[in-house]
């Protein structure tokens, strides 16, 4: 066999070995003895700051009595990305915990703004130049990045799912700081920019379409994690 045909046949056979030994690997198992327990103190707070009057009784406090809600997140995850990306799934979910728990925000939240933003698709592209799960702008993101010191070779680093959560969740957090923790400000902020949300305040207008979007997908994902919790204890 020619020696070029012979190395793309093993290249070729090696690939779908690793294919097939991903499809079968418990990736789930891994992540139950890999990822952190969520600092439910931490998450709480943050919930409570998003429903105000309305946590009690909410989705967000049922997820109190879930032991390992950072496996639920990492399953919710792996299940939403596309599937060539779910072998990072466990690395993203890990990073999207840390950096979450870094600022005091609740990792579900992260998960809702990245449903509003790009559905889990780590190719999504904005009408405005927006690259990847947060639909972050280079030019913003290069900012953050700058500013936080944290990693960046342009704006092809917001194709990796793992740098862009990062630096947006990063940017969520400064947009909270400086908001002073009023969760439609610093949403809609994301959204809008920081400099408008405050002109529109100032003339007594308040933007909400987003808000409203991201806090719909906040409460459909903790649902769809406790039903999914609830479907496996019935199971066993």
């Amino acid at each position: 066999m020619n020696s070029k045909i012979h190395s793309k046949f093993l290249m070729t056979f090696g690939l779908a070995i690793v294919a097939l030994l991903f499809q079968n690997f418990d990736f789930g198992r891994i992540a139950s003895t890999t990822l952190e327990p969520i600092d439910q103190d931490a998450r709480v707070l943050h919930a409570k700051e998003l429903l105000g009057k309305h946590y009690r009784g909410s989705l967000a406090q049922k997820a109190e009595a879930i032991s390992d809600l950072q496996v639920t997140i990492y399953n919710d995850i792996h299940k939403n990305l596309p599937k060539k990306y779910r072998a990072q799934a466990l690395t993203l979910t890990m990073t999207l915990i840390a950096e979450a728990q870094a600022n005091d925000l609740d990792p579900v939240f992260v998960m809702a703004v990245i449903k509003t933003e790009s559905s889990f698709n780590p190719k999504a592209r904005g009408s405005h130049g927006e690259i990847g799960l947060m639909q972050l702008k280079p030019d913003t993101a290069q900012w953050i990045a700058e500013k936080e010191g944290l990693f960046w070779q342009g704006p092809k680093t917001l194709e990796n799912p793992v740098e862009n959560v990062r630096i947006g969740i990063t940017y969520l957090a400064l947009l909270r700081e400086q908001s002073s923790g009023f969760a439609n400000k610093y949403l809609s902020a994301y959204n809008l920019g920081l400099a408008k949300v405050r002109r529109m305040y100032k003339a007594s207008k308040t933007p909400k379409e987003y808000s409203v979007r991201v806090m719909k997908n906040y409460k459909d994902i903790y649902k769809r994690m406790i039903a999914s919790r609830t479907e496996v204890i019935a199971q066993n």
